[in-house]
């Protein structure tokens, strides 16, 4: 019996300090006011919403600084490119035109040339034939 008894004081005991828990808790509960919990978390939510914007923004700014940079770096170097090949091409038209006029008068001085070598030739075999004509008439005589 004295087991028994030892087990039911025990059990006397434990139940006692559950039902202690149990009521601290629940005046622990009843301390807390849940709509000032709610509020309290909401407030918590919102402050750390706005640091994060706050902080993406931040962000946001140094990447689009750094973008900019970047599109005035890349214009620059596209700029120069066109110019460069700009000039190029300037270059080669200019040299396009000297060949183009170089070869038009090319053209027009040797149709020149042709043309004065041919009376050439006929007034010296005209004169050649003329020649011998008349020696030929001397000795005939």
């Amino acid at each position: 019996m004295n087991e028994e008894n030892s087990n039911s004081d025990k059990k006397n005991k434990v139940m006692g300090r559950i039902n202690e828990l149990k009521s601290n808790i629940e005046s622990f509960v009843s301390d807390i006011n849940v709509n000032e919990l709610k509020s309290n978390f909401n407030s918590i939510v919102k402050e750390a919403q706005t640091e994060f914007n706050k902080l993406v923004n931040k962000d946001l700014e140094t990447v689009k600084i750094k973008l900019q940079k970047e599109k005035e770096d890349v214009e620059k170097k596209a700029k120069k490119f066109l110019d460069g090949y700009k000039k190029e091409i300037s270059s080669l038209q200019q040299k396009f035109e000297k060949l183009k006029s170089a070869s038009s008068k090319f053209k027009n001085g040797s149709a020149k040339a042709t043309k004065s070598t041919k009376k050439k030739t006929t007034k010296k075999v005209a004169k050649a034939t003329k020649k011998v004509a008349k020696t030929t008439k001397k000795s005939a005589n």
